[in-house]
């Protein structure tokens, strides 16, 4: 089974939200926004010992209940025989519902299933005599006359059930009243077979789940795959056999005369008090002798060095964690399966549902490239794992762990105002694909088929950039053609004492015009604020307007022109292009000067390498300035960016 959406209402930050799943989901947004929010909601759904405080409710108030509502995709025979009555089509859902009740947490887990809507009002009254009173009343109606007399309670809800069985065209599916398979313990146990959960928190210290102490992951771990298969063996068992049967002849009260001696003594002793008393000492029947198991110490090997783990670095131990939590959900189902283990039947082996904060905590920068692709792999199934399947979501503050070409992967989350005088909630943000290929094909305008998905995945490789990924986190995001209009934009700012990165604006080259439509409609349907500059090529050898024409569409302008030349409040286009805008703006003659003088100081020999630096672009526009120059266009540009970012 695989979860294809958790909805998570009333719990912490998050008032009602939906998150769909796929086979990788990554979760970004800023500190606070609620990415371990949703983590942790899964976590305590599948947890057998779950805990919750009256914090854990959104803005305290427990007079609603947090549920945690997950559906999944059945695809097993075994499960859709198992869950059959719960399943619409091929979708299961499942719901943990947490109430506060006499000052402590009241845990159910429900199902859904074919329900007469007046029968589960009955089921749902607490006390007999209710149920009785409203069973009657329904009785008396014709279409429930069938319905046998009343005798008691168990009695009445089973014919109430075999009447939705032979009348299923009448029913609705509805919430069960928690009785989900009976105790929540029951139900729980019945998903871990097809689905199990794994949550690597931030904060989890790796030396503490490698000591061989009862309860951690390791003597877990141990238990069950070496030391259970230890004592299975034939010589251990002899073993054992063998000191049980020397430790009971050596201790047999029969030979060993020492305890009525002993008795015999006190008893003499005694009776020097006491004439007629006695005192007898028998041995209590022996014990079984337990032969200990071993104990294993754990030493992670990095450069052919040996390390206790807790002296090994913090990448290496979060990547060891991993691993072992991975094997122990693998051995948890075999021990699972091997006690349920039907001879003409094949052990189920779970999918998996791997969960993960800040996956870049600790890890250098290549290393976080080899994990992201290692974490993509094993959610596509292209290298093996210890589970069939394996669904992998993750709350990253890294770039490297996104991609604009798998943003269908991409989840962004924040924080929104929801009531009056109440905290703000955590609302979810998706975009896919398809939507954008639409929207390209609209703006393009262009004959043939329609752009989908499919069609689209190829031009999304040629935006792959470092400095692209950066765009999901920022809060404004700038797009440009070239690094000489990014260091154009930050060489103005500078002069100003600005620092668009520390201020969340994030300026990203695209490598062309062309390559500025996509991200601009990502971006803006994710909702992050988008401003797109680009240059009209008026005057270029092969000028294209239709290029200009659709960018128009794409930034929602109102003009129609081929050589745009306008600056905007959310978008900048020069007639031919930044680089001229800024000689008109200078005096050629004296853009000429001041960037020989700058390459001369910084020993930059090109003037297409100078322009690309925006410590040279600073320096021009300082100079400019203090001979009185202003550099409007790049100016008005910063203004507008800054206003989206307030907005």
């Amino acid at each position: 089974m695989l979860i294809t959406k958790v909805q998570v209402k009333n719990y912490r930050s998050i008032v009602d939200e939906t998150l769909t799943i796929d086979n990788l989901t990554a979760l970004v947004g800023a500190n606070g926004a609620g990415k371990s929010t949703f983590l942790k909601a899964l976590d305590l759904f599948y947890s057998t010992a779950p805990k919750i405080e009256t914090q854990d409710f959104y803005n305290d108030d427990y007079s609603n209940p947090i549920e945690i509502i997950v559906t999944y995709k059945v695809e097993s025979a075994e499960a859709k025989e198992l869950f059959s009555k719960y399943i619409e089509g091929d979708q299961l859902t499942v719901v943990l519902s947490i109430s506060w009740d006499d000052g402590k947490p009241k845990y159910l887990l429900h199902g859904s299933t074919l329900q007469i809507k007046d029968f589960f009002r009955i089921r749902s009254l607490g006390k007999a005599g209710d149920q009785k009173a409203l069973y009657n009343k329904l009785k008396e109606q014709e279409e429930y006359s069938s319905l046998p007399a009343w005798r008691n309670q168990n009695q009445a809800i089973e014919a109430l059930t075999q009447w939705e069985t032979e009348n299923p065209k009448k029913c609705e599916r509805l919430r069960d009243d928690g009785s989900f398979f009976g105790f929540r313990q029951v139900g729980q146990g019945y998903l871990g077979r097809f689905s199990k959960f794994l949550f690597v928190e931030a904060v989890r210290d790796a030396s503490e789940d490698s000591l061989e102490t009862k309860g951690t992951v390791l003597s877990i771990l141990l238990d069950l795959v070496v030391r259970s298969v230890i004592a299975s063996k034939k010589e251990f068992q002899s073993l054992q056999s063998e000191t049980q049967q020397k430790y009971d002849e050596l201790l047999n009260p029969k030979k060993t005369s020492e305890l009525p001696e002993l008795a015999n003594n006190l008893t003499q002793t005694l009776n020097t008090f006491v004439p007629d008393a006695q005192i007898d000492l028998e041995w209590l029947p022996l014990g079984e002798v337990n032969i200990p198991m071993p104990q294993a110490l754990v030493k992670l090997v990095e450069d052919g060095y040996p390390s206790s783990v807790d002296r090994t670095g913090h990448g290496l131990q979060r990547a060891y964690l991993l691993a072992l939590l991975q094997h122990l959900a693998q051995a948890q189902t075999l021990a699972v399966a091997e006690e349920e283990k039907v001879s003409d039947k094949k052990p189920i082996v779970p999918n998996l549902v791997l969960a993960i904060e800040e996956p870049e905590l600790y890890q250098h920068p290549s290393r976080q490239r080899h994990f992201a692709h290692i974490l993509l792999q094993l959610a596509e199934g292209h290298i093996p794992g210890v589970a069939n399947k394996t669904q992998v979501l993750y709350g990253t503050h890294s770039p490297l762990f996104v991609g604009i070409e798998r943003i269908n992967q991409i989840r962004l989350l924040r924080k929104t105002h929801y009531k009056k005088d109440l905290p703000k909630t955590t609302t979810s943000i998706q975009v896919s694909l398809d939507e954008v290929a639409e929207k390209l094909w609209i703006a393009h305008d262009k004959p043939g088929e329609k752009y989908t998905a499919q069609t689209l995945e190829p031009r999304m490789q040629t935006i792959m950039t470092p400095w692209m990924s950066e765009g999901f986190f920022a809060d404004v995001v700038v797009l440009v053609e070239g690094e000489d209009d990014r260091s154009a934009l930050l060489g103005v700012a500078k002069t100003r004492d600005l620092t668009l990165e520390s201020m969340g604006v994030a300026i990203i080259p695209c490598g062309g015009k062309t390559n500025l439509d996509r991200p601009t409609i990502i971006f803006r349907e994710l909702g992050i604020p988008v401003y797109t500059i680009w240059d009209s090529d008026k005057d270029a050898r092969n000028p294209k307007p239709e290029q200009n024409r659709a960018l128009l569409k794409i930034v929602e302008s109102e003009l129609d022109e081929d050589w745009p030349n306008t600056i905007e409040h959310n978008f900048a286009c020069f007639e031919n292009n930044l680089e001229t805008t800024l000689k008109d703006e200078f005096g050629e003659d004296k853009y000429t000067q001041l960037l020989a003088k700058c390459k001369k100081d910084y020993d930059i020999p090109k003037d297409k390498d100078a322009i690309k630096n925006p410590y040279v672009i600073a320096n021009m526009v300082s100079i400019a300035k203090s001979q009185g120059i202003e550099v409007k266009s790049c100016e008005t540009i910063i203004d507008n960016v800054l206003n989206l970012k307030v907005s």
